[in-house]
Parts: structure tokens; C-alpha cells; sequence
């Protein structure tokens, strides 16, 4: 058995019980995601459009596969990302700005967006901090028949000496935020939450969603 095969078993039994295993590709050759396409993961992640690109048109046979940009993405690049086959998922929306931007296009089959909210207050960090600006966010998508309002995202904090107790807090608040939209809007968001490092403590707050790189491809290249 090859280590790729042992690394996805063993995270695929971690996290299919409450959340959905999200492959994060970046910067890993093609052929290595369609073998974890062939052990049955069909959710790849990715934080260049221009790999996104590049990668989708070589894997374009794989029918089944779902294309989710995690990544920061500039608004002269829009437009490429929207084009991209299988494209079910955004996952780094982190302004107004680049909401409006997004919301603007015309597209022939609905996308998932969510909001990125930086929940460590980290200045290199982008996302929403205000939750005032969250609820605009959310009324315009909610206003929008092409998009659809899927969820949340958050990165657990950077620079930290306690790690575990900062993990916590930022998925702790992601949680908050979720329920003060859910309650509003009558809502179920999901949430896009932990990585190789800490998504075991992110799946205990509930993360929908955990994007997982190294853990699964090994060191990118």
C-alpha cells in the first residue's frame, strides 16, 4: 500500500464522521490528484487561479471532481476563476468589495461562496472583522439567484505560543458568528475550519469542512 493511499485512509476515517474532507492540491502535480481522485475523494482545493486553471483542463476526464478556490483572490482574476469547469466552491470571499465584484458576474451554474472572517484580528490577515459588515454580506447574497451563501471561513491564529488555546478561540467564534446568522436569516451555514495542523480541534467545534495539504500529499513541493 503506497503512503498517499495510507495517509487518506487514515484522515478519511478521522473526518467523515461530522465533517467533509477537503484535499487541498496546491502546489502537488496533477497526477497525484486524480490517484486521490481514484480512492474516491472528490473535493480538491486550490489557492491560484492560475493552477487552478491548469490543473482543471489536464484532469477536464475526471467527471465527478469539484473545484473549491481557497485562496486570496484579486478581482482582475474573477473572471478566469468563474470559468473554470467544476468550480463548486469560493472560499475566501473577505470584502464587500470583492463580494460585489463576484455577485456582478453572470454564471451558468451556482456557486457556493464563504465569507472569510479573521477571527484572530491578525493584521496580515484578510476578512471580515465587523459582524455589521457580515450581515451586508449576507443580504446581498442572499438577493443574488446565481450564488449561494454556503457558509463561513477562518484560518485558526498565526503567530500564537499557545496554539490549541487560540485554535479554539477562533473556531469558537466562527461558531458564534454562524449561529447569530443562522438565527437571523434561518440559516444552516456550513463551515470551512481547520487545517493539517489543527483540524482535529476544529471538527470539535463542529467545522464542516477541514482543508487538509500536507497531512494528506506530504511536504508541497
Amino acid at each position: 500500500m503506497n503512503q498517499l493511499y495510507e495517509n487518506f485512509k487514515t484522515l478519511k476515517n478521522l473526518v467523515v464522521k461530522q465533517s467533509n474532507l477537503l484535499a487541498v492540491s496546491k502546489n502537488h502535480p496533477p497526477h497525484l490528484i486524480e490517484e486521490v481522485y481514484s480512492f474516491g475523494q472528490r473535493d480538491f482545493g486550490e489557492n491560484k487561479v492560475q493552477e487552478l486553471i491548469e490543473k482543471s483542463i489536464e484532469l477536464s476526464h475526471l467527471d465527478e471532481i469539484k473545484w473549491h478556490f481557497i485562496g486570496s483572490l484579486q478581482k482582475n482574476k474573477i473572471n478566469k476563476l468563474l470559468e473554470v469547469k467544476h468550480l463548486v466552491a469560493i472560499h475566501s470571499v473577505d470584502s464587500i468589495e470583492l463580494l460585489e465584484k463576484i455577485l456582478s458576474k453572470k454564471i451558468s451554474n451556482k456557486i457556493g461562496l464563504f465569507l472569510q472572517v479573521n477571527t484572530s484580528n491578525e493584521a496580515e490577515k484578510s476578512g471580515f472583522e465587523d459582524i455589521s459588515m457580515l450581515h451586508n454580506a449576507a443580504e446581498l447574497i442572499l438577493k443574488n439567484s446565481s450564488f449561494i451563501l454556503q457558509g463561513l471561513m477562518t484560518i485558526g491564529k498565526i503567530r500564537t505560543d499557545n496554539f490549541q488555546e487560540d485554535a479554539k478561540k477562533s473556531f469558537s467564534s466562527l461558531v458564534d458568528i454562524k449561529n447569530i446568522l443562522d438565527q437571523k436569516y434561518d440559516l444552516d451555514l456550513e463551515l470551512s475550519m481547520g487545517m493539517s495542523q489543527d483540524f482535529e480541534i476544529a471538527m470539535r467545534y463542529n467545522s464542516s469542512w477541514v482543508r487538509l495539504g500536507s497531512s494528506l500529499f506530504g511536504e508541497r513541493l
